[in-house]
């Protein structure tokens, strides 16, 4: 790249001819083909890490910090964060009055009844749009269908829920692929409920 910076000088356009020898070059490098393997098939953070310095890194503290609410929580691939903290500041204080070593709230339960009362807001506020003539080019009507079931919400959102639905175990109703990685859930709910409000 060196190279072709001092030929080309002053110019910024990047020829087909000096594309090619560049690519020509990287490709004749078994490091890089190895390399660009790893990085394709792997988290790129993963795979650039120093396993020396890695393995070499001694973590030692010397303040030790009360557990409150065991087991640790983790909202994998999904945007339910503002689910998880809630329930976190939940459990602790039912650990104490229950006097539980460990406990944990089921998020999904909540996740779940979030993507129906979704669903519901989003089919009656088509049908009052319409009602009132609203232009499918609208403001309100693109707010609709650009912020469909995305996993994101707040407090006032998380009070409805709990108010309505409670809380429960997470024995009770668990963890699913759907929940951890809600990306392909959303596509597919989105796609049904679009088809659902095309029918009505």
């Amino acid at each position: 790249m060196e190279k072709i910076m001092k030929e080309n000088g002053e110019k910024t356009v990047l020829s087909l001819e000096q594309l090619k020898n560049l690519q020509d070059e990287y490709k004749s490098d078994l490091k890089n083909l190895v390399a660009q393997s790893a990085c394709s098939q792997h988290a790129l953070s993963d795979v650039i890490v120093n396993r020396k310095k890695r393995f070499s890194t001694v973590h030692v503290f010397n303040t030790k910090l009360t557990v409150e609410g065991r087991p640790v929580t983790n909202q994998r691939a999904s945007g339910r964060c503002w689910i998880f903290a809630c329930l976190n500041v939940i459990r602790i204080q039912l650990m104490k009055t229950l006097k539980i070593q460990e406990l944990e709230l089921s998020q999904n339960y909540l996740f779940y009844y979030d993507k129906i009362e979704r669903c519901h807001y989003f089919l009656t506020s088509m049908i009052e749009l319409a009602k009132k003539k609203e232009p499918i080019d609208g403001r309100l009507v693109q707010y609709l269908l650009h912020e469909l079931l995305i996993d994101g919400g707040q407090w006032d959102m998380l009070v409805n829920l709990i108010n309505k639905y409670g809380v429960i175990p997470k024995s009770a109703f668990p963890e699913s692929s759907s929940s951890e990685a809600a990306v392909f859930m959303n596509k597919f709910l989105r796609t049904k409920v679009y088809l659902f409000k095309h029918q009505n």
